[in-house]
């Protein structure tokens, strides 16, 4: 009997073993980052069966097939984009229309909307307007008085006859109650979800979320910015207090290239084309050039990471870049760092307060990085600042959803518009020449805090690749 037991245990010891070493390699191979991949190996060859059934559940994804079809799909999808306004000959936009693989395109305007109010007036009454066609996308949309008016916008021109498409990237659960959504849906409105990579936990899916922010109301007008759906975001949630944000308002032939990025998550979601609609490119309405980039984890240039490269291989004098979250990829803090010695004008403005602290602290063990090059680092005193919003020099700007941090840079779909002009960018920068004003310069280095703060925050950036 002992011996039976021995050789059983024998066994059972070697097939995990192996499945462990399956499972390590499998990481090896599908892991997004070097950081990532180290992160499971060690787990499932130190705790071998607690490490395998893990990631398993929460790791294991059939990535590369995803990436091959939703590139595919993506690249059939930007085929039909109009070419009416291409500007001809070089711009400052190009190294970002070639990560974009849209071309720069003229005759657009934009608007700030500064901060909630500002934007949820703007984006209802263009919603409250629409004659034929809206789409609209939320990473969040929270069933309070905000998200009931959206729903009860969308419901009114829907039984109008507007075709109306929305999509929300909702964990299961935690999204909409069914009653929200069975109001939207009786009415006409489309709903539906993105969708990421097949795994064994199916719609839990917490990477390769889709984070952007986007309506587009008959092709006509379309928004984007760092607002999501809910009372926070007009600093009424008392856990986070005031809030800093900003949306954009544009018309122009870029708008047809926002619906065309809307059409290619609602195809991934649904099978449904609706390049029919979306590649109908609006009249000229402005003087600036543009084009509407759209990292995806499922590229596999990392399309987020070098849009910030780009922005600091692109300024000459002045970079000033917001942004929630400060956890740069490596290439991207070399990029940062580099421009900064070149002697522009480097400054990151971050929130002062934290909404996630693992995300705050990590990001105070970045400071020195930068600070210690000549680059700045301010952070905003009145509230909590989570606009994505870039300036360069006096004519290149960017207003759009993607964070300076590693998950937007790798692991999530994000949208932003970048437009060169001298209106726009004095809009942005009479804006963050404000934001500044309200905010106090980093002059302490990670060594001279308390040391309980310099150790977690050293902690906390070893988690900087999956914050």
């Amino acid at each position: 009997m002992v011996e039976f037991l021995t050789v059983t245990n024998a066994i059972i010891a070697a097939v995990l073993g192996v499945l462990a070493l399956v499972a390590a390699y499998r990481a090896l191979l599908t892991s997004r980052t070097p950081q990532r991949a180290t992160a499971w190996i060690l787990l499932i060859l130190l705790l071998p069966l607690v490490g395998t059934l893990l990631y398993l559940v929460f790791g294991h994804a059939n990535y590369k097939r995803f990436e091959r079809e939703r590139r595919k799909s993506d690249e059939e999808m930007f085929d039909t984009a109009s070419e009416a306004q291409i500007v001809q000959g070089p711009s400052r936009l190009d190294p970002f229309a070639r990560i974009a693989r849209l071309p720069v395109i003229g005759g657009n305007d934009m608007d700030l909307l500064i901060d909630g109010k500002a934007t949820y007036d703007a984006v209802l009454e263009a919603i409250r307007g629409a004659q034929s066609t809206l789409f609209v996308q939320f990473y969040t949309i929270e069933d309070d008085d905000i998200g009931c008016a959206l729903r009860n916008a969308l419901i009114e021109r829907a039984e109008a006859g507007v075709s109306v498409w929305l999509l929300h990237d909702e964990l299961p659960f935690f999204g909409l109650p069914r009653h929200f959504k069975r109001k939207l849906e009786d009415a006409g409105v489309r709903l539906a979800r993105p969708k990421g990579p097949k795994r064994l936990l199916g719609p839990f899916q917490f990477n390769y979320r889709n984070h952007r922010k986007l309506v587009v109301v008959d092709n006509e007008i379309a928004f984007t910015g760092g607002l999501n759906v809910s009372k926070a975001y007009l600093g009424r949630d008392p856990s986070i207090g005031p809030w800093r944000d900003t949306f954009a308002r544009f018309r122009g032939p870029v708008v047809a290239q926002l619906a065309l990025h809307f059409s290619s998550d609602w195809m991934w979601a649904t099978g449904e084309d609706l390049r029919g609609i979306a590649s109908h490119a609006p009249k000229p309405a402005g003087d600036a050039n543009a084009v509407a980039l759209a990292p995806s984890p499922a590229e596999d240039i990392a399309a987020g990471n070098l849009y910030f490269i780009a922005l600091a291989h692109a300024a000459r004098t002045r970079l000033w870049i917001s942004t929630p979250y400060f956890a740069p990829d490596r290439d991207v803090l070399t990029a940062l760092r580099f421009a900064a010695l070149r002697g522009v004008d480097v400054r990151i403005l971050v929130p002062a307060r934290a909404d996630h602290y693992i995300t705050y602290f990590a990001a105070l063990a970045y400071f020195d990085d930068l600070r210690s090059v000549g680059g700045e680092i301010w952070m905003y005193d009145p509230a909590f600042v989570h606009q994505k919003v870039a300036l360069v020099d006096e004519d290149l700007v960017s207003v759009g959803s993607i964070n300076l941090d590693i998950r937007s840079g790798l692991l999530n779909f994000e949208i932003t518009v970048l437009m060169e002009g001298q209106r726009p960018a004095q809009q942005v920068a009479d804006m963050l020449e404000t934001d500044f004003s309200n905010a106090t310069r980093v002059d302490m280095d990670l060594a001279d805090r308390p040391i309980l703060t310099g150790m977690v925050a050293r902690v906390a950036r070893l988690f900087a690749p999956v914050l």
